[in-house]
């Protein structure tokens, strides 16, 4: 799973709403969701469509896409 807060973020930077971002991308909104709320890996041809319509820099690609999520780790006995 990845995190995808920044990507999250950059949405609604450009597009106001999840709902919206999935129309202009021409997807699903729920695979949309799946893919952003899930963390999954998004196929290269929708990468690509996404990084063009939020204007990612290629500098920055793996932080939008690529950057591992983190567990919270729970101390023993809770």
């Amino acid at each position: 799973m990845y995190q995808t807060k920044k990507l999250q973020d950059r949405i609604v930077e450009k597009y106001g709403s999840q709902m919206a971002f999935s129309k202009a991308i021409g997807m699903d909104r729920t695979t949309l969701n799946k893919l952003i709320s899930e963390g999954r890996e998004w196929k290269a041809s929708n990468m690509m469509k996404a990084i063009e319509l939020l204007d990612i820099p290629a500098t920055e690609i793996n932080l939008y896409f690529f950057t591992p999520a983190v567990e919270e780790l729970q101390p023993h006995g809770e």
